[in-house]
């Protein structure tokens, strides 16, 4: 009893430290990215800015076959079957060159027919280039992820993210034009690919090598991922193509101001979620699915908890936002864009967990069905509202599509998975969100440096007297990083089955039932 204790709270040290690692990392990564847009709307403008916008929605929109599927099918079956990495990561690649080949002419053609600009059609043709090294670099993440080795691809999007905006702003200040920031987002893309790819054979070792039956099975298997890919792809960016159609260059820019907020604050599914959690509910698929269920109802509490008050705090405080970030008097129109996007950040965030766990039990097809849906409804309703409302319209359309895209996940999900004690998680947060939203708005012009800690400390201490976060959670956290601080971790325990780890790990987290953001760090613990 007292050597299993012992290894229980092994897992829970090692669990704090990978989250300590993969939140540091990521605060370094989003402040990036955030000084980087802070450049943008200093030193481009509004026109500027929306070319530069418009040309990567562009390339997204075109290129999105390269870049769906392939990694979730390479984490599911790596984590399943460890001994497959190194086949399917070559053959993934070998898809990915060659799609990229295709699409890439097509991008160019494509920007020739539509008769735009020498200098639109240069700057479309960098970003189409980092697609290919983009798409390249997360398919060795994906490999990373499901063996748990959340650091690489981790310290891969800090250099990324870290040199792209040192050197971009270093760049914008100069008087740089929007080709050569392309040229750096080019540089920066490039940098995260080698490193993931120099620590992936290091440690599996470099024998690529094609097969074409593998090849035609990934691709098979593929369609559903790759039709909603195609689905989801046109409904969240068709809107941006839209308005360069239907209103000006400047408006593409106020709506892309918006939007970039709101991509950046999508890195908290992508690093839950998409890096974590996926490679444990893919696991879990096939070993139980009652403790499936505990895992999605953990990583959904987590999401809510978070994601409430960023969607309250987006509403309430979006002029301080949008003034403390682009500086400009015209980036004022973004402010009811962002606010029209904070729900579907929210709604998002739930979908994120919902449509993983349909994925993980191979219900693909589902979310093919989902997509499809939402993109006649996006479609439609963008025609309708963004000649009247312009970049407003197109936001209010995004997430009511995130709304009806959770109405459909809730639908699909099994009953015997759907995680109902997330509804009393989700009912606190939003209390104490509202104490937290009307704090803001009595503060509301005071600075956003300002406004930011209170509203925080509001929201922690509002969320601790509701128990939204169990003091027993609390305790088991505090008591295992003084524990810590108090005696080194073995060097090794005694070998376990990877299967037998698993479930240790799971009744661990029953047992302690930690933080729900702690516990999605149990990746590292999984697959050694």
């Amino acid at each position: 009893m007292f050597y299993d204790i012992f290894k229980s709270m092994h897992r829970l040290h090692k669990v704090v430290g990978n989250t300590v690692i993969s939140l540091l990392g990521q605060g370094v990564t989003w402040t990036s990215t955030l000084l980087l847009t802070i450049a943008y709307g200093r030193f481009l403008g509004d026109v500027k800015f929306g070319e530069l916008y418009f040309a990567i929605t562009f390339v997204m929109l075109i290129g999105f076959p390269i870049e769906f599927g392939f990694n979730q099918q390479l984490t599911r079956e790596v984590a399943q079957e460890p001994a497959k990495a190194l086949r399917y990561l070559s053959n993934i690649l070998f898809i990915k060159v060659s799609l990229w080949f295709i699409l890439y002419s097509c991008i160019l053609l494509l920007c020739w027919l539509l008769g735009y600009s020498i200098e639109l059609r240069v700057l479309v043709g960098i970003c189409g280039i980092t697609l290919l090294s983009g798409s390249i670099a997360n398919a060795f993440s994906a490999l990373h992820y499901a063996f748990g080795r959340v650091i690489f691809p981790t310290v891969g999007t800090i250099l990324e993210k870290g040199l792209t905006a040192l050197i971009g702003i270093i760049a914008l200040k100069q008087g740089a034009s929007i080709h050569v920031m392309a040229c750096i987002l080019l540089g920066g893309s490039l940098t995260s690919a080698t490193w993931q790819a120099i620590w992936a054979f290091r440690r599996l070792g470099i024998r690529l090598s094609i097969d074409q039956t593998l090849v035609r099975g990934i691709l098979r298997t593929g369609i559903p991922f790759l039709a909603y890919g195609v689905l989801g792809v046109i409904y969240y960016r068709i809107d941006t193509i839209l308005l360069s159609f239907m209103a000006s260059t400047a408006t593409v820019g106020w709506y892309g101001a918006s939007y970039r907020i709101f991509d950046t604050l999508v890195f908290l599914p992508s690093l839950v979620i998409s890096a974590i959690m996926y490679p444990i509910f893919s696991r879990l698929s096939i070993l139980s699915k009652s403790e499936l269920r505990i895992a999605v109802e953990k990583s959904l509490n987590f999401l809510l908890f978070c994601g409430i008050p960023i969607t309250s705090g987006l509403i309430v405080a979006a002029p301080d936002i949008i003034g403390f970030l682009y500086h400009r008097p015209e980036f004022v129109h973004a402010v009811p864009a962002l606010q029209a996007l904070a729900p579907g950040l929210l709604f998002l965030y739930i979908n994120s967990v919902l449509s993983t766990t349909l994925i993980s039990i191979k219900h693909e097809k589902k979310i093919t069905i989902m997509a499809a849906i939402a993109l006649v409804f996006n479609l439609g309703l963008n025609l309708i509202l963004i000649p009247r409302y312009q970049h407003v319209g197109a936001a209010v359309v995004t997430s009511l599509t995130e709304l009806l895209l959770m109405g459909l996940a809730i639908m699909f999900t099994p009953r015997s998975l759907f995680p109902l004690g997330s509804i009393r998680v989700g009912v606190k947060a939003l209390i104490a969100s509202l104490v937290m939203a009307v704090i803001i708005w009595i503060m509301r012009g005071s600075g956003l440096v300002i406004m930011l800690p209170v509203a925080m400390a509001v929201y922690f201490t509002t969320a601790t007297l509701l128990g939204t976060i169990p003091r027993d959670d609390l305790k088991a956290l505090y008591n295992s990083m003084r524990e810590k601080r108090r005696q080194a971790p073995p060097d090794a325990l005694p070998e376990e089955s990877q299967v037998g780890t698993l479930a240790a790990e799971i009744s661990f987290l029953k047992d302690v039932d930690m933080l729900p953001g702690i516990k999605a760090i149990e990746t590292d613990e999984v697959i050694k």
